[in-house]
């Protein structure tokens, strides 16, 4: 292969890699684009609420070692009146998750606004992670919800997934 074809493949390499991420994710906004992310487009949407003071987006993530498992992401955002407003928000956030049959709790993430546990849906135990975030009266939730038992690599991917949505979602 000469040197003039070989620059022309790298360059074309290149290229590819950097449309890559914008033409396999779809993006997604909430509360008049107030909340903003990302998700890869293999990660279908479930259900959504775009209008009122409480919308929502619900993001489907298969795990191909379990096809009765649902694994998804959600992100919620709710006008509040103020600080209080969201402390409610948490608070019955928190509360509903205490009451899913198996609750335990785990190890919180960095900062007060997270809670980690498991708990059992439809016969499977779950490892959920759910993150909370005030900005401008505007409450956010963002709830990874996961087999506990899948395969390392695929919880690692889609551990990942959540945490770009978490870090999109505080900016």
């Amino acid at each position: 292969m000469n040197r003039k074809t070989r620059s022309s493949i790298t360059l074309f390499g290149t290229c590819a890699l950097a449309l890559a991420p914008a033409a396999f994710a779809a993006d997604y906004s909430l509360a008049n684009a107030a909340v903003k992310f990302s998700a890869p487009d293999a990660w279908p949407m479930l259900m959504e609420k775009q209008d009122g003071p409480r919308q929502f987006v619900a993001l489907q993530v298969k795990d191909p070692g379990n096809a009765n498992a649902l694994a998804r992401i959600t992100v919620t955002a709710e006008q509040v009146d103020g600080v209080q407003g969201f402390q409610k928000f948490l608070n019955d956030g928190t509360a509903r998750a205490r009451k899913l049959p198996g609750y335990v709790a785990a190890s919180a993430l960095d900062g007060s606004s997270s809670l980690r546990y498991t708990a059992s849906e439809n016969h499977e135990k779950n490892a959920y992670t759910e993150v909370y975030a005030y900005r401008s009266n505007l409450a956010i939730q963002v709830r990874c919800i996961r087999p506990e038992n899948a395969p390392s690599d695929w919880r690692a991917t889609f551990d990942a997934g959540c945490r770009s949505i978490v870090d999109a979602v505080e900016h």
